[in-house]
């Protein structure tokens, strides 16, 4: 079928899911929508569009599945930069004893973000708190993407942010791909999970949800999104979303921007509703 055949199915649907139909490369979210079609045996657009009136799981479930699952390395160097500088020294120096630092990175794709954090502890922070530990989960609902980040082995484009001193001593080259090395690889733990969907899987002191719930959910959904953020939080938690992105309306009675620190808030006590 024709893009604009696609055009008016994502005009139809998206209001419905609580997504905005034009935040979406076109050519990519046809191929996911195409490939679930292929998969329940329809044929037309119209047969889906019936399929996900009739059955909200399968509405959920293609909310998600149309997320873009495309990120690389350090991506903004900025937020890695406030991450190490100020916000997780800041939450360690919240957490009263020795108990680990919980992180959530949600709708981790390929893996790259959870484990540039875990590089970012390797390499600048785990020498200035010997006695501290940060366990990261990475989650998604793509099996694709999660299995690619399980495998640990990227093209250069996902590395292009990182020296070459640290690739070498954090990758070796497999295949004409870069391959993670397994000390950083084992600090990262990877979970099927349906953000919108699944119960939290746990309580965490920082979680990133960039370039997902805020780009692509609108209205009741996106709402929605943001609450259950709040709820996974631990009191005095903080939430990374994307330098582009920002909380607005009833969001802000959820989370309080941190002055000077694009991208990140700092849960409120109250008011999750």
């Amino acid at each position: 079928m024709s893009l604009m055949h696609f055009d008016a199915f994502l005009k139809q649907i998206c209001p419905r899911l609580g997504l905005d139909w034009r935040k979406y490369r076109r050519r990519a979210a046809r191929h996911r929508v195409q490939k679930r079609m292929a998969e329940l045996g329809l044929e037309s657009y119209e047969q889906y569009l019936a399929c996900l009136y009739a059955d909200a799981a399968e509405a959920s479930a293609l909310a998600e599945r149309m997320a873009v699952s495309v990120s690389r390395f350090f991506r903004e160097a900025q937020v890695w930069e406030m991450l190490e500088g100020q916000v997780l020294p800041k939450l360690l120096a919240g957490v009263a004893g020795r108990r680990p630092l919980h992180v959530w990175s949600v709708g981790c794709a390929g893996g790259e973000e959870p484990y540039s954090l875990a590089l970012l502890w390797l390499e600048r922070l785990r020498f200035r708190y010997p006695q501290r530990r940060l366990l990261i989960l990475g989650s998604d609902c793509d099996a694709v993407s999660l299995r690619r980040a399980r495998q640990a082995c990227y093209a250069p484009s996902s590395l292009r942010e990182l020296s070459g001193a640290l690739r070498g001593r954090w990758f070796s080259v497999y295949g004409g791909l870069w391959r993670l090395s397994p000390r950083v690889t084992g600090r990262v733990r990877f979970i099927h999970h349906n953000f919108m969907r699944d119960p939290p899987p746990g309580s965490f002191d920082l979680i990133l949800a960039r370039y997902l719930p805020f780009t692509y959910y609108r209205g009741a959904r996106r709402l929605q999104a943001a609450r259950r953020l709040w709820r996974a939080l631990r009191p005095g938690g903080m939430l990374l979303i994307g330098a582009r992105e920002s909380l607005r309306g009833e969001e802000l009675r959820l989370f309080a921007p941190c002055h000077g620190m694009m991208g990140f808030y700092r849960r409120r006590s109250a008011g999750a509703g």
